[in-house]
Formats: C-alpha cells, structure tokens, sequence
C-alpha cells in the first residue's frame, strides 16, 4: 500500500534526523489514507523535534480523533505541553494515556517528571514507583525517584536509589552528580566528591557537578580549590548564579573581601530572584568590615 510506503519512508528521514523530509512523507502518506493516526503523531514528533509545538499538538489531536484510545498520542500531547511549561494539561493527557493503557510505563514515567515540575513529589514517587514496576530496569525512573526524594530530604533513600540506577546504567553521570548532592547533605563531603568526579568523568563539561564539588570541598575547607572547581563551573556554564555565590562565599572564607563582594553581585546579576535577599545580606556585612 502506497500510504504505509510514505510512512516507512518518513519513519527512515526521522531515524536520520531529517525532519522536514520526515513530514514532507507523512504528509504523502496522509493523504493516501487520510485517517491514520500513526501518521499523524510521527509528524506531530517530527514538528517537536523541529520546535513547532503547537503545530504537533494539532496532529496529535488529529491523531486522537482517528484514534480516541491511541494512548502514544495522549502521551506525546503531554511531552509536548510539557515543552510548553503546561504541567498540569499534560498530567490530564498522561492520565487518560493510562487509562487507555494501563501498563504504559512511559505515561507513568513523564507524569512523574511533570509532578516533579509542580512540586509535587510525593506523587513524583508514586509514578516512578509505578514505572518501575512494569519496567524494573528502567535506570532513569530511578534517578528521577532519587531526585524527588532529595527534595524531601530523605537522602538515605535517595542514594539507595541512585545505586539502583547506576547498577542499570552505570554512564548516566546525573545518577552519580545527583548522588553527590544526597551525600553532601548527610555531611560525607569526601564521598561526595568521589561521586561528582565519576560524574565529570562521563560528562566532562557538566557544570552542576564541578559546582557541587566545590561545595564539598569549602565544607572541608579546601576553599582554593573549591574555588577552581567553581570557575570551571562557570566556564561551562556561563551565568551561573549559584557557582558565583559559591565562589564568592569561598572568597569570604580566604579574606579576599573585593572578590567576594563582586562574586556575589555576578550572582546578584544572574539570578535575582532565586539568592539576591541572602547575598545582599553578606553584601552589607563586608562593606561595614
């Protein structure tokens, strides 16, 4: 059949990461049979990977229409509002996804990262958990889990399943940066920097983990070094506020007060919001030194 030529065709521009030519064949195949929904949600990806959104949520509607218990279209709906900041919109996709297929462990796995977006943690846990149980290997849900019980403080947990997760793939270096930030909480700064030099290893350019091994080691009062791994923090990720609040409070500690006071005002700059009522506290006090 000439439709399922076009798509097979599409899905092969897709492999190759040619998208324009992807949608230009699914557009042919859509018009040999203009009611396949399979065609309509592998556009609907294709115009995501290509940042058209709200051109993919339209085919994926499409797609739905054709196809109302199409639990993959329900499911890349949400991955796409998901793109949009809409978190809630796609947990409802998520949600009937699930109830068109109850076993999908990938609607149960991004309506956990979309409850972890809103805060929502315990019910972050609640999915992964579910993930889990239809796929047990499934290293990123564990690694998601672990994330979510760090921001409820429940390190110990945390850790285990980080472990959990590098046991199914030992390369995911977030595994090994996120399980520095559990060990960092529970004071076991030395472990911390263990984990967040594997981290580098697999991903030399994460900015995250320089910055969370120069933690450890002002914590340990290893401030000159701290500081190297804080403007290699910045390097790669030029802007970050939190590298130069770190950096800064170094400064503080090593009595390089002008440094320090310039380090909290590129923090200032950067991220106003999030740290600028706690560094301009610290501000104040250096300049009454």
């Amino acid at each position: 059949m000439l439709a399922n030529k076009y798509f097979s065709k599409g899905n092969s521009f897709f492999q190759l990461r040619k998208y324009q030519e992807a949608i230009k064949k699914f557009n042919l195949a859509i018009k040999c049979n203009p009611d396949s929904a399979e065609a309509y949600i592998n556009k609907g990806i294709a115009l995501d990977k290509l940042g058209q959104h709200q051109e993919a949520i339209e085919n994926y509607d499409i797609a739905i229409k054709y196809k109302p218990d199409s639990a993959e279209a329900y499911i890349n709906k949400g991955n796409t509002l998901m793109q949009l900041w809409q978190y809630q919109e796609a947990i409802e996709n998520y949600d009937i996804a699930i109830r068109c297929n109850s076993n999908d462990v990938n609607a149960y796995y991004n309506k956990g990262i979309a409850l972890n977006e809103l805060g929502r943690y315990q019910e972050t846990i609640d999915n992964y958990d579910i993930a889990i149980k239809y796929k047990p290997d499934l290293a990123k849900a564990y690694i998601n889990k672990g994330n979510a019980l760090n921001e409820l403080g429940r390190y110990q947990e945390a850790i285990e399943n980080f472990d959990t997760g590098i046991r199914y793939n030992p390369n995911d270096e977030k595994a090994y940066y996120n399980k520095g930030i559990a060990l960092d909480k529970l004071g076991q700064y030395q472990e911390a920097i263990e984990n967040c030099d594997i981290a580098i290893k697999h991903k030399p350019d994460l900015a995250e983990a320089y910055m969370n091994k120069g933690v450890a080691l002002s914590k340990l009062g290893q401030h000159q070094e701290a500081i190297k791994k804080f403007n290699l923090a910045i390097k790669y990720k030029p802007g970050f506020a939190e590298a130069y609040l770190n950096k800064g409070d170094s400064l503080k500690q090593l009595g390089q007060r002008e440094k320090a006071i310039k380090n909290f005002e590129l923090a200032i700059k950067y991220k106003p919001g999030l740290i600028a009522p706690y560094i301009r506290d610290i501000l104040k006090k250096l300049e009454m030194q």
